[in-house]
């Protein structure tokens, strides 16, 4: 759970955070001369940096992402690259990164009129994509604990308040609940009157590239539980447990195949509204629809050269009711020679629509001098699109 929004970074971070004027960058791995049976081993980076500072991390250390997150940006803002020490692996890696490599996603945007403020407000939209998930949950606790239970009526308000009206066995209960926003990634939402008379339900929700994560807490009826759905190519991996009065009185796991493939219409699975929130001209190789309003979506772009092998993947969570889609690209960089790998995570934004014929793109945190400079913190307008998969590749 949530307890403290104002966190205070690591050691780790706010070395990271300093990270700026590079001399020497370093990608290498632990197993040494000898690669027993051609396998590599952990992949490590080495900067060094402004007045004879050097940070040495693995992909092991729990940091590892967010150093070379940091490492990609530092350079790509470098004022003479060439000055940079590196190896050639190295600098084939790092320079594959600095290159826009999601420019069939976002290439149409840099020439476009961009805006300083928004026309349409997220914070809007906060109670429709979120009164699904309440429902789904507040259904499963109380069939958990043996009690039957009906919606009988929902609102949606604004900036993420709403009420819900149930049938509890044989009365009426009637729920009001908050949605917060704490960052982009998290959300909390307070719910009065939920399984106690007189207790709230806490529930936090956190949005990762390729996962989320659901805890919920109620002191009130000494219940404690969470949930997790991560997404792959292959597969969805749900899992569930609840504990009350420090018991563990429920837990489950399923595992669910992607049934979407090369053959299967988008159309099918995305309502005509949505498909203009979704990358445009780009299929998708995974779709997995949740049951509580969410459908989540990854795409898959491979290119490469002689030397680097550049791989963009694209999750989407995209809330059809609310007409908002969350869309965060990031690529795998891999050395064709030595077989090293980095992740890069280039880009991050979000469609959000009037319902109507406007579709608003807002660009949040990216990486690439180029995504930085013209499109971070911008705002696009543009008019809805059929569907259109054009000629690019998905593996």
């Amino acid at each position: 759970m949530i307890e403290n929004v104002f966190r205070q970074m690591s050691p780790e971070e706010m070395n990271i955070e300093a990270i700026d004027d590079i001399k020497m960058i370093h990608i290498y791995d632990l197993t040494g001369a000898e690669k027993p049976d051609g396998k590599y081993g952990v992949t490590a980076a080495l900067v060094s940096f402004g007045d004879n500072q050097q940070l040495n991390y693995t992909e092991n250390d729990h940091c590892f992402n967010a150093f070379v997150k940091k490492i990609f940006e530092a350079y790509s803002i470098s004022q003479d690259k060439d000055k940079v020490i590196m190896d050639e692996t190295t600098r084939q890696i790092m320079e594959a990164g600095d290159v826009p490599r999601h420019d069939c996603l976002l290439n149409k945007y840099y020439e476009a009129e961009k805006r300083d403020v928004p026309l349409l407000v997220n914070a809007s939209t906060l109670s429709k994509r979120f009164e699904p998930l309440i429902e789904y949950l507040i259904i499963g606790l109380y069939k958990t604990m043996g009690t039957e239970v009906d919606i009988i009526d929902r609102k949606s308000g604004w900036r993420g308040s709403g009420r819900l009206i149930l049938r509890v066995g044989d009365s009426n209960r009637t729920i009001y609940f908050k949605s917060f926003e704490i960052n982009d990634s998290t959300f909390s939402i307070k719910l009065n009157g939920c399984l106690e008379e007189n207790g709230d339900l806490l529930i936090n929700v956190n949005l990762y590239e390729d996962s989320i994560s659901i805890a919920y807490k109620s002191e009130a009826a000494k219940l404690e539980g969470n949930s997790s759905f991560r997404f792959g190519k292959d597969n969805l991996r749900e899992m569930h447990q609840i504990q009350k009065n420090g018991e563990q009185i429920f837990y489950d796991v399923n595992t669910y195949e992607n049934t979407f493939s090369k053959d299967s219409k988008l159309e099918d699975e995305v309502s005509p509204l949505s498909v203009g929130l979704l990358p445009e001209g780009m299929k998708p190789c995974a779709v997995y629809r949740l049951p509580m309003g969410l459908d989540f979506l990854l795409y898959d772009i491979a290119q490469s050269t002689d030397k680097v092998e550049v791989q963009t993947f694209c999750g989407v969570y995209l809330w059809q009711d609310a007409s908002y889609a969350d869309i965060r690209g990031w690529s795998l960089i891999k050395s064709l020679d030595s077989g090293l790998s980095l992740r890069n995570e280039a880009f991050r934004y979000i469609n959000l629509s009037d319902n109507r014929e406007m579709i608003q793109t807002a660009f949040l945190t990216g990486t690439g001098s180029r995504y930085k400079e013209e499109l971070e913190g911008k705002f696009v307008i543009s008019e809805r699109k059929s569907i259109n998969y054009g000629n690019t590749v998905n593996t």
